[in-house]
Formats: structure tokens, C-alpha cells, sequence
């Protein structure tokens, strides 16, 4: 049989061994849960029954309500919930209209129905909120509305109780950012290049969180990726292959670029005139980059290198005009090395996905130094080098500054964007005579690899494929060990002998000892004991620990439990919340933590959709040019961070006095006085408006549309993601804006003509205020008092005031964040269901609101510390609940 075809057999034998002995699971899970069976319907995106609706009226202008309703809970009186419902809901909510899709005639009072009881908890928050009736009609009397008020709040009650007891265990898959750092903490792997979920799907998100259970359903497609990736993975961990001899290679500049001249403009700009040095003028990402075209073969093995590079920056300070270059001569000149994959595409032009940037050194002007940088490279791998902050694009500025400056060296064809020799003799180019700053590289070498990766102890070492000698007894003892490990829970005999089988099965078919162990962990990979979270069958006694250990790890790690809370869950160390919250605090401070902030800021703030609407590259060139998008995100992942660590409250997510800033978002911000390209906190004035998240670029940027803002985006992305309040979408027959706006010539007086549409303006009076506040920032977060049309052009003055529904007015963004700190209990109630469902990887259901309501509250006796959040999120009833 040919290797091909025992490759396809192969793969055959392990989906059949994956699927139908080992599977046994209906991946197909139902996509609706207890508490939401209709989609648009999100329970927790309604208000508290106590904790914090008292300031939640204040905040919508419901003042008046306070009163009628601050001891409803105490009231015993008789009301008849049907008849109350048709004197005041049906008109608007029965047979003939249904306004906001919601219709009440027909509503029962039985709440151990989940549409009911939703239903009914929608009313109560509406009754809560003054929203219904509307106020132009009749309200109900006082006495009425107390009796309501208080029962629904006792049935919920009750219902809650219920609830909580009927709610099913969700099966959750690992997500692709989890699948990546599950691989690399079982195997120890390096992934900086390494990505077997490359191919994977992009992942469904509820609510910006793509790690929620209802959403990650398991399709044929991603379960053949999966085979694959176990395959890459197993491959890539376990590779038998013979010592690697050190490499020593020097890429001398002949080695590095051929070209002597450039006689015209083009794309690129690298000349090597002498064979001293190569000369790169040109910082375009699409064009030439500095590689040695006789290393195609790449690193020999993968491990980490010492790269050396002899370079210098050489005429910073230059003759033309700064406006021709476009870039900032009082930064010094940068260059950045990258490794790359030959075999995607070519190293030595544009880019290709495999491109990783190393390290970015700024360059000393006219002293040439040697820079010694230190890199994980995978095998096949090679280095190259670019220009990173070169002016761009180099064409059209030599175009520019040739018949200018230069004319003389000009050939009568220079414009000819095909023509290979000038037109007519010349002893002078172009290239000679230009005297633009550029990046000079004398020579390069690599040297590696160190010492190999070290295989984790609990795996097989084979150094050539031919140890035949193990016993079907140390198998055995290999398989459990491994299962111990991927499954993240004690093995079980039965599965153990199952894998023991189909090892022997391999074997007979003609595999080695080495291949044959290979294919069962691309087994025990594709089993959903590894690729589910929380262990969906063969669940041994006394697995709870283990699951609770999985929780934690997946939370605050997104990733596979350690040693440590592995062994805390062998010996039952995992079974009181003091013991919990101590491992958590534990692993906050591992460098894994990081996955917490950089997730969880990503899909609380929808962080994760930074990019999808990329700013207009003329308007915001700046956005492009100095690649802004990685960081903003940094700014607010170490923004989280501080906050986290140093358990600040979480106030200082409205309004703080400090941030994160590198030399390009410190100018981005007209922050003075910071010139690293490393970020440093640092302090703001007093009447900056940059403190909280709402002066940070990421939030500004993602809630802008790439070309300009809009007050509806970013008010609605406050109420969505700091009041947890959002509005109801619009109704499907209105337009965007209606045709009698056209007349407006602001967003101010075009919104102001949209909430005169009467199906608009109950929502937009909510929305349309904190946008304004808002306005003062430009699509990439830039401050600005005036708007520019495309062509730089002031037109109008920015008007940052507004009137919440409530009265309450603020003239600009930190007035308005001082109105949003007077709800700080909102914030947290907002703050905790977020992290909640991050921290459980599922929606809320109905019986999670008494959970919330004692963590908001715990939160307060505590000065709402971000850190103790995360000890009461793990040691709340939901989390430890299995």
C-alpha cells in the first residue's frame, strides 16, 4: 500500500474511531434556551426587579414613579392581572396593533411557561420604567399599580425558583482562540506562526462573546477541520527527527539585492550600488521587502534564533519639502523584521499570511550599529526586513519630487510605468541623486537553533521511530496519561481499553509504534471530550472538581487547566469558594491572564469588530500609516489591566485620570512629551476628555463607520454596553432617515427631523443625546471641535450638548460622564451580566437574575473593585453551579 493511500485509510479509520465509537453525542444541540425562545428576546438586557431601577427611572426622566412604586413588594392588595392588562396594555398590544411586536390579549398567567414568564418580567419593567401605558394615555391608579407591581415581582420569584431547577447543562465547544491555547499548553507549543484553526469557521458571537454555547454549533465542515488540526497538531508536537547541527548563515548585501539604480519612479525603492550596503527608501507594505533569495529553504528546524543585522538610517534630515514625503522626520527611522513562509508565497515581495514581525528597531541616524534579536522560527521559516515607516507610496512621492528638485536625471521616458532602461544614456539615476531618509542594511545572519524544545514529560520521547519495544501495559499507562491531560479530567478504564484497541488495530495494520500512538491522540483530539469544555460523556464520579477547574481555567486563561489546579481538583480542593477564589487570584497573575483581558475587552466593548469597517485611507491616513487598529486595542487591554490588577473600580471605565499611550496614540490625542514606541501610563489633566473608555480610539473608532460618526452608533453602543439598556430595533418599514431630513445639513438637525417620525422618537431620545456628547471625537478619536468636509474644510461648529429624557443636561462628554457615574450601579449591574456570560460561556437565563442581584450588590459593599468582581462571578451559585 503507498503512503497516499495508507494517508487516506488512515484518516477513514480515525473519523469512524472519533464519530462512532467515541462520539456518541448529538453535536446538533437545540438552538434556543430556557429563557429566550425568541431570539430577539434577552432577559437580561431588561431591568433589575430592586438592586438598581431606582436609579434607572431617574435616569429616563421616571422620577415620578419612585414614589408609586418604592414599596410596591409590601403590598398585598388583590388584583385581577387580566383585566389590568386590557384597561391599559391591550390597545397597543392585542389583536388589531402590536407595537413593539408585543401582544398582551392572549397573555396567560401560568410562569412556568418560559414565554410567559418572559413576558410578564418584560411588563414589570416596563411598569418599572413609566413606559407603559404611554403618556398619552390614561395611567393606573396608584393603588393599581402597586398590586401589579407586586404580583408579578412574587410570581417571578417564585418562578425563578422553578426555573433554576429545570435548566439543562449546556454543552459548550471550544471556541478557535481557545483550541489554539489548549494545544499549546497541553503539548507546549510555540503558536506565534503556528495556527491549525486557520481554516476553521469564523466562530458565532451572542452579543460580541464568541464563546457562547447556544452560538458554537458543530457542523460536518468545521468537524473535518478538526480532524485535520488534530493531525497538524499531533505532527507538529511529536516530530521524530534526528538532531539538528546549528546554522550559521551571513547574507552579505549582494546576497540581499541586485539592483544598482532606479532611473524613474516605481513601486519600490532599493538599490545595492557597490555591494557596501542595500539602500531601502520605501515603507509601502505591498512592495519589495530586504530577503536573501538563496535561503528559500528557510530555518531547518523550528526553535528560536539569534538574528543580527548591521544597519543604520541614513538622511532623516532631508532637502524636500516634509508635506512631499508625508511623514514625520522627527521620528527616527524604524526598521522591522519579519518571518515569513516561503512556501505561501514569495519572501521577497508584498506580504503573504504567514508574515510575523519579530521586532521593530529604530535606527541611529548615520552610525551604523549591530542589533541582535532573539526569535521563536518555525521550521521553513525565513527573515526578512523592511522599512517600516518609510514614505509610502514611494512612487507617488519621487513622482512628485523628481521634476522638482531633480529634472536633470530625468529620461524622456521616466513616466513610463513599464520601461526597463532610461531612454536615453545616462551616467547619473535617479537613485543617485535622491537624498529622501532611507533604511541601510551592510549585511545580515542568522544563527540557531538553541537548545530543542523540551517534550513534556507525561509524552512518549522517540529520537528516530524504531523503539519497539514498548508493552501493551506502558501504552496503556501512555493513553491514560494523555487523557488525563487533553480531557482535563481523570481517565476512564472503558475509554482507556477503546483507545488500547484501536492503538492495536494500527499496529496490525502495518503502523509503527510511533505512528500508531500518533493516530490515537489525533483520535483522543477529535473525541468531544477534548474539544468540548466541560466533558459531555463518560463523566466519571466525582468529575465536579474537574469541571469547576475547567471553568476557571477557561475564564481567566482560555485555556486547559495548569498542574496546579489539576492536582487542586484531584485532591478536592475545588469545593468551596474560598479555595476558588484563591486559585483565581492565583491565576490572574500568570502571564495566561492575558487572554482574560484581551477577550473579554474585545467582546464586552466589540473590540472584535475593530477593522470590519476600516476608515477612509485619504480622510485617515494616519489609521493606515501608522497601523493605529493593534493599538487602540493595546491601549484598552492594558486599561483593563491596571484597573483588574490594582482592583480600581470599575468607575474607572466612565471617567479615570490615566491611560495607556505610545508616541503615535499620545499624538493621535494631543498628548505632549511621550516619543517611545513602547506604551507607558500616564496621567491626564483634569479637563481632559479622554478618561474612561469613551475617550479611548478603539471604542470611538468601532462605533464609527470608517468615513464619519454617528450619534445613533455610539449612543446606542453606551446604552447597549454601559447602561445595559438597549433600545428595541427599529421597525422594519421605517428607512434610516426619512426623506424629508434631506433638507438638515448637520447630524444634529438630521436627527432632529428623525424624531419627529412618531415611531422614532421614543427610542431616539434616549439614543440621540449621549451620541452627541460623543461628537466631539472624530471616526479615528481624534479631538476636534469643528467638522471638515472631504476636503479639509470647516463647516460647523461640533455641538456636544444634550438633554437626557430624564432633563438632565450636560454641555460636552465629561459632564455627561458625570451623569453616568451617578449610576454607577447600573454600570455594574451592565458590567456583571457581561462578565457573566463570558465567565459561564452561555446566555443568561431567567433563573440568573437573583445571582445578578447579589453580586451587584455585594459589588457596592465592596466600592465595586474590578478584581472582586471576578472573585464574585467564581464564586456565585452560576459559576460553581454543575
Amino acid at each position: 500500500m503507498d503512503s497516499v493511500e495508507k494517508k487516506g485509510n488512515g484518516m477513514r479509520l480515525l473519523s469512524r474511531f472519533a464519530l462512532l465509537r467515541l462520539g456518541r453525542l448529538d453535536f446538533k444541540q437545540p438552538h434556543r434556551s430556557a429563557l429566550h425562545p425568541h431570539k430577539e428576546m434577552r432577559l437580561h438586557q431588561s431591568f433589575p426587579l430592586r438592586s438598581s431601577w431606582m436609579s434607572v427611572l431617574s435616569f429616563f426622566g421616571l422620577s415620578s414613579v419612585l414614589g408609586l412604586l418604592s414599596d410596591a413588594q409590601n403590598i398585598n392588595t388583590e388584583i385581577n392581572p387580566s383585566a389590568f392588562l386590557e384597561q391599559h396594555c391591550v390597545q397597543c398590544h392585542g389583536a388589531e396593533k402590536q407595537k413593539g411586536d408585543r401582544r398582551f390579549d392572549s397573555l396567560g398567567t401560568d410562569f412556568s411557561k418560559d414565554d410567559t414568564a418572559y413576558e410578564w418580567q418584560e411588563i414589570l419593567d416596563m411598569l418599572n420604567l413609566g413606559e407603559m401605558p404611554p403618556e398619552e394615555e390614561a395611567p393606573p391608579s396608584s393603588k393599581d399599580l402597586r398590586a401589579m407591581v407586586s404580583w408579578i415581582t412574587g410570581e417571578l420569584e417564585l418562578a425563578y425558583q422553578r426555573h433554576a431547577s429545570d435548566e439543562t447543562p449546556l454543552l459548550r465547544r471550544l471556541n478557535r482562540y481557545e483550541y489554539r491555547y489548549t494545544i499549546r499548553d497541553l503539548f507546549d507549543l510555540n503558536i506565534e506562526s503556528f495556527d491549525p484553526t486557520d481554516s476553521f469557521p469564523p466562530d458565532e458571537k451572542f452579543e460580541g462573546f464568541a464563546n457562547v454555547g447556544e452560538e458554537l454549533i458543530l457542523s460536518d465542515y468545521l468537524l473535518e477541520q478538526y480532524l485535520e488540526a488534530a493531525s497538524q497538531t499531533i505532527e507538529k508536537a511529536i516530530a521524530v527527527k534526528p538532531d539538528t547541527s546549528p546554522i550559521h548563515e551571513v547574507f552579505t548585501p549582494d546576497d540581499l539585492c541586485d539592483r544598482t539604480y532606479h532611473f524613474r519612479p516605481q513601486i519600490w525603492f532599493e538599490v545595492n550600488v557597490d555591494g557596501s550596503y542595500v539602500d531601502v527608501g520605501h515603507g509601502d507594505r505591498k512592495s519589495d521587502r530586504v530577503y536573501a533569495d538563496r535561503f528559500n529553504k528557510g530555518v531547518p528546524a523550528d526553535g528560536y534564533y539569534t538574528i543580527r543585522i548591521k544597519s543604520e538610517g541614513v538622511n532623516r534630515e532631508h532637502p524636500y519639502d516634509p508635506k512631499l514625503l508625508g511623514i514625520d522626520r522627527n521620528e527616527p527611522i524604524k526598521m522591522e523584521v519579519l518571518v515569513t513562509d516561503p512556501r505561501v508565497g514569495y519572501p521577497g515581495r508584498r506580504y503573504n499570511a504567514s508574515d510575523r514581525t519579530v521586532a521593530t528597531v529604530p535606527l541611529l541616524d548615520h552610525e551604523a550599529k549591530i542589533y541582535e534579536i532573539r526569535a521563536w522560527i518555525d521550521e521553513g521559516f525565513v527573515p526578512v526586513i523592511r522599512y517600516a515607516n518609510g514614505p509610502r507610496p514611494i512612487k507617488g512621492v519621487l513622482s512628485r519630487i523628481a521634476p522638482v528638485y531633480h529634472p536633470e536625471v530625468l529620461p524622456s521616458n521616466w513616466r513610463d510605468g513599464v520601461a526597463a532602461q532610461p531612454a536615453e544614456n545616462q551616467e547619473v539615476y535617479l537613485s543617485d541623486v535622491y537624498q529622501g531618509p532611507r533604511m541601510r542594511i551592510h549585511w545580515m545572519e542568522i544563527h540557531g537553533p538553541e537548545a530543542g524544545r523540551e517534550t513534556p514529560e507525561w509524552l512518549p520521547i522517540f529520537d528516530d521511530g524504531s523503539n519497539l519495544d514498548t508493552t501493551l501495559s506502558d501504552i496503556e499507562q501512555i493513553i491514560a496519561d494523555f487523557a488525563f491531560k487533553a480531557f482535563r479530567r481523570p481517565s476512564i478504564p472503558s475509554e482507556v481499553e477503546r483507545y488500547r484497541d484501536f492503538y492495536q488495530e494500527r499496529r496490525e495494520s502495518g503502523d509503527d509504534v510511533v505512528n500508531a500512538l500518533k493516530t490515537v491522540f489525533k483520535a483522543m483530539l477529535s473525541s468531544p471530550n477534548f474539544l468540548y469544555v466541560e466533558t459531555p460523556l463518560d463523566e466519571p464520579d466525582g468529575s465536579k472538581p474537574f469541571t469547576i477547574a475547567s471553568r476557571l481555567s477557561y475564564f481567566l486563561w482560555s485555556s486547559m487547566p495548569d498542574e496546579a489546579l489539576l492536582d487542586a481538583a484531584s485532591h478536592d480542593r475545588l469545593d468551596d469558594p474560598k479555595s476558588i477564589a484563591a486559585q483565581a487570584l492565583r491565576m490572574l497573575q500568570d502571564s495566561k491572564a492575558r487572554a482574560f483581558s484581551k477577550h473579554f475587552t474585545d467582546s464586552w466593548l466589540r473590540l472584535n469588530e475593530l477593522g470590519s469597517m476600516p476608515p477612509d485611507l485619504k480622510k485617515f491616513s494616519q489609521y493606515h500609516d501608522r497601523d493605529l487598529e493593534p493599538l487602540m486595542k493595546e491601549e484598552t487591554r492594558l486599561f483593563f489591566e491596571d484597573i483588574l490588577h490594582n482592583n480600581r473600580s470599575i468607575e474607572n471605565f466612565i471617567d479615570s485620570d490615566f491611560t495607556y499611550v505610545n508616541r503615535y496614540l499620545a499624538d493621535l490625542y494631543g498628548i505632549k512629551g511621550v516619543s517611545s514606541d513602547f506604551f507607558n501610563r500616564v496621567r491626564l489633566p483634569a479637563d481632559s476628555p479622554r478618561g474612561g473608555v469613551l475617550g479611548q480610539a478603539s471604542v470611538l473608532t468601532v462605533t464609527s463607520n470608517g468615513v464619519e460618526t454617528s450619534p445613533v452608533m455610539r449612543g446606542i453602543w453606551v446604552l447597549e454596553n454601559i447602561l445595559g439598556t438597549p433600545p428595541a430595533p427599529p421597525p422594519p418599514d421605517v428607512e434610516p432617515l426619512e426623506p424629508d431630513i434631506r433638507g438638515a445639513t448637520t447630524i444634529r438637525e438630521q436627527l432632529a427631523k428623525h424624531r419627529k417620525v412618531e415611531t422614532c422618537a421614543d427610542c431616539h431620545r434616549k439614543i440621540d443625546p449621549i451620541g452627541f456628547a460623543l461628537e466631539s471625537f472624530d471616526p479615528i478619536g481624534s479631538y476636534r471641535s469643528k467638522y471638515h468636509d472631504d476636503r479639509g474644510r470647516s463647516y460647523s461648529k461640533v455641538d456636544t450638548s444634550g438633554t437626557l429624557a430624564n432633563g438632565e443636561k450636560f454641555a460636552d462628554v465629561t459632564e455627561m460622564k458625570r451623569l453616568l457615574l451617578d449610576r454607577k450601579n447600573q454600570f455594574a449591574r451592565c458590567l456583571v451580566e457581561k462578565m457573566l456570560i463570558y465567565a459561564l460561556g452561555r446566555e443568561l437565563h431567567f433563573s440568573d437574575r437573583p445571582v445578578v442581584d447579589r453580586i451587584v450588590s455585594e459589588l457596592a459593599e465592596r466600592n465595586y473593585g474590578l478584581k472582586d468582581l471576578v472573585e464574585l462571578i467564581v464564586t456565585s451559585e452560576a459559576f460553581r453551579d454543575v
